[in-house]
This record gives C-alpha cells, sequence and structure tokens, in this order.
C-alpha cells in the first residue's frame, strides 16, 4: 500500500534539492519550467543558503527567497524549505572561531567548505535557533511551504573545549561519580584510572589504542547533543505552524 501524505494534495512527491541562490535569478523560470515537463511537486530550497539569507549578523536578505517560493508557489510546485545552519557564514567563523571544529587530532579547522561548526558551542546553537526562528516568523504560513526540513546531514563531531566541557557534564549525569565512570570504561587496564572530572576529555588522537568505553559514550553523547540542536528547531518551526510537519534528513 502506498502512503501518500496529507500536505501532498493527495500526490505522490517527486522532486529533490534546489538552490537557485547559486545561480542568476534569470534561469529561475526555465529551472521551473523543467521541473513541471518532469513532474517534479516539491522541492528542498534553502539547505546551504545562510550566507545570502543573514549576510550580516542580525541583517536578513529575504527578497530573493520570498521570490523564489512565490515562484514555486504560482507553478505548482510545493517547497520544503531548510533551515541553513550546517554551513554558518563567514562572519560567523570570525566572529566566533571557538566555534569552529576541532578534529581528534587537535587541529582547529577553518572555514571555507560546510559543516563548518561545533554543535556543542553555544555561539552556535544561538546562531542556529536564530535563523530558524526568523524563517518560521516569515514563512510559517506561506502557501508553498509543505514541511520544513531542519538542517542538513547531522554527524558532524568535534573535540574543542566546548565539546569537553560539555562530555563531561554528560558524563556526570550518565554515571554520577567517578568510581561508576571507572567502573564503566575499566579504567584499570592501561593506568587510565581517574581522579579528577577534570582528567576526562574527549577520544583525543593518542599513542594506540583509545578506551573502548570512552569511545562509545563519545557516540552517544554526540547522539544526545546532535538530536538537542535538532529538537530546537524542530520545537522553534512547530510553534509557529503546528500543521507543518518537521523533519531533517540522515
Amino acid at each position: 500500500m502506498t502512503t501518500k501524505a496529507p500536505w501532498s494534495d493527495g500526490r505522490l512527491c517527486y522532486g529533490g534539492d534546489w538552490n537557485p541562490e547559486q545561480w542568476p535569478p534569470e534561469v529561475w523560470r526555465e529551472d521551473v519550467a523543467l521541473m513541471r515537463a518532469a513532474g517534479v511537486n516539491l522541492v528542498t530550497v534553502g539547505v546551504f543558503a545562510w550566507s545570502r539569507l543573514e549576510p550580516e549578523p542580525g541583517r536578513h536578505t529575504f527578497d530573493w527567497l520570498d521570490r523564489v517560493l512565490d515562484l514555486l508557489h504560482a507553478n505548482g510546485i510545493r517547497a520544503a524549505l531548510a533551515t541553513p545552519t550546517a554551513s554558518p557564514p563567514p562572519w560567523f567563523s570570525l566572529r566566533h572561531p571557538d566555534a569552529l571544529p576541532v578534529t581528534a587530532d587537535g587541529v582547529r579547522l577553518t572555514h571555507g567548505s560546510r559543516d563548518t561548526y561545533c554543535a556543542a558551542a553555544p555561539a552556535y546553537r544561538d546562531a542556529a535557533r536564530s535563523i530558524a526562528e526568523v524563517l518560521a516568523a516569515r514563512y510559517a504560513h506561506h502557501p508553498a511551504l509543505a514541511l520544513w526540513h531542519v538542517h542538513n546531514e547531522y554527524g558532524t563531531t568535534c573535540h574543542c573545549p566546548h565539546t569537553e566541557a560539555a562530555f563531561r557534564r554528560w558524563l556526570t549525569g550518565r554515571y554520577g561519580d567517578l568510581d561508576a565512570l571507572n567502573d564503566a570504561w575499566v579504567t584499570s587496564f592501561w593506568s587510565q584510572h581517574y581522579s579528577d572530572w577534570a582528567q576526562v576529555g574527549t577520544p583525543h588522537a593518542t599513542q594506540y589504542l583509545a578506551n573502548p568505553g570512552q569511545l562509545l559514550d563519545f557516540r552517544r553523547f554526540w547522539s544526545d547533543t546532535l538530536l538537542s540542536a535538532y529538537t530546537e528547531q524542530r520545537d522553534l518551526l512547530r510553534a509557529a505552524n503546528p500543521s507543518v510537519p518537521v523533519t531533517t534528513n540522515y
């Protein structure tokens, strides 16, 4: 049996990502005409558009996205509108270098690609909520909106000081005290016994094999952290219009 989403007008949804901010506006109508010819009825927009939506802190430029959504609506194509938080703009990385991710080798990465953020960094979480909130305020009732697509492919991890502090808080909540942590991680092996929480960090690159209990808990911690980052945005979007579905990918 085929299930059809209630927001799809009874049709099966067919489409993909559309990134009109990446090419001249005069191409947009041709794009949409080709979509109609191909039977496309749903496209994801805005996934990597944060720098176009907020070119400077607190200054938003929505005119192009208004045109895009109006064009889609006029042609019977609906939008899965994304929050662009997988790719912070250059100004954010310059203003908050502490929110750039750090590898297990201790290398602070630089701006210039996607996923240049640490989801445990307070500045990043604040900025992500902020852009999601302004998008919700403007587009939650737009007739082209079929659903919200939060972020893109959650999975980026980090080993920065923000992460280490958050990881220790998570471990404290999970184990309560160091005795329980030492037992769970079998830290008597290879002289890894911890006598102070300040000694507990993320599983950075080390000389030989890392503690498997630490590695497993670090993955659990990141799963919870990324889920929290998602639900913060989800709740803002849902509050703006509870009838619009919210999802993410990965």
